[in-house]
C-alpha cells in the first residue's frame, strides 16, 4: 500500500485555507473531529492535493467487493489536517461507493493529530495511531489495516478482506450450521469439498 505523499505547494495551502473556515479556537478544525462523511472527506483530499479528483478505484478492488455477499463493515479512523491520512481514506470511500454493493459499508471518523478526541470512540475501538481501518464481517472485527509500502491501499484492503474471511471459514470448515448461513462462493482458495465437490452450489 502506498501511503499518499503531500501533494504540491498549492494544494496544501488550498487545505490550510479550508481546515481555517470552519477551525475553532486555532486548534483541530471544528466538524472534523468524530463522524464525517464520505463526501467531506474527499473534498478535502482534493483540496489537499487536486490529483485525488482524477483517482480511479482499482479494478481488482472493485470485483472483490462487487463479489461480496454476506455484510463487511469498514470504520475508518483518520486525521483530517493530514493530507496523507485523506488521501488513504478518500481512496477507500471512492472504491466503495463506485462498487455500488449495499454489502460492504463504510463511515470515516476524524481523530486528533495526538488521538485526544474523540476520547469515547477512539477507546471503545483501541485505535493507537492513525490512519487505520477497522474490518468487520458478519458484525464481528476480523482485522486492521494500516498504511504500509506496497499496493494501492484499496487493492491492499480488498486482499486482505479475503485472506483473513478464507482463514476464518477454515477454521469453521467443519461447522455446517457457519456455511449454511454464511456466504463463500467469492472465496476461491477455501478448500470446502463438502459444499462444491459434493454437487451442491457453494452459497
Amino acid at each position: 500500500m502506498r501511503i499518499a505523499r503531500r501533494g504540491p505547494a498549492g494544494g496544501a495551502l488550498a487545505l490550510m485555507l479550508t481546515l481555517a473556515t470552519s477551525a475553532g479556537g486555532g486548534g483541530q478544525a471544528a466538524g472534523l473531529i468524530g463522524y464525517i462523511s464520505k463526501d467531506r472527506v474527499v473534498e478535502l483530499a482534493v483540496a489537499a492535493d487536486a490529483s485525488a479528483a482524477s483517482t480511479a478505484p482499482s479494478p481488482i478492488a472493485l470485483t472483490s467487493f462487487v463479489a461480496l455477499v454476506d455484510p463487511v463493515h469498514l470504520r475508518v479512523f483518520l486525521c483530517a489536517s493530514r493530507p496523507a491520512d485523506l488521501r488513504f481514506a478518500a481512496a477507500i470511500g471512492r472504491a466503495v461507493e463506485a462498487a455500488g454493493n449495499p454489502a460492504i459499508t463504510a463511515e470515516y471518523v476524524g481523530v486528533a493529530e495526538d488521538l485526544s478526541e474523540p476520547a469515547a470512540l477512539i477507546g471503545e475501538n483501541g485505535v493507537k495511531s492513525a490512519p487505520e481501518v477497522i474490518i468487520y464481517w458478519l458484525g464481528s472485527e476480523i482485522a486492521r489495516l494500516r498504511p504500509e509500502p506496497g499496493p494501492v491501499v484499496e487493492e491492499a484492503l480488498a486482499s486482505l478482506i479475503t485472506i483473513v474471511r478464507t482463514q476464518i471459514a477454515e477454521d469453521m470448515i467443519q461447522d455446517n450450521d457457519f456455511f449454511r448461513n454464511v456466504f463463500h462462493s467469492d472465496l476461491a482458495a477455501l478448500p470446502c469439498t463438502r459444499c462444491h465437490l459434493a454437487g451442491v452450489r457453494a452459497r
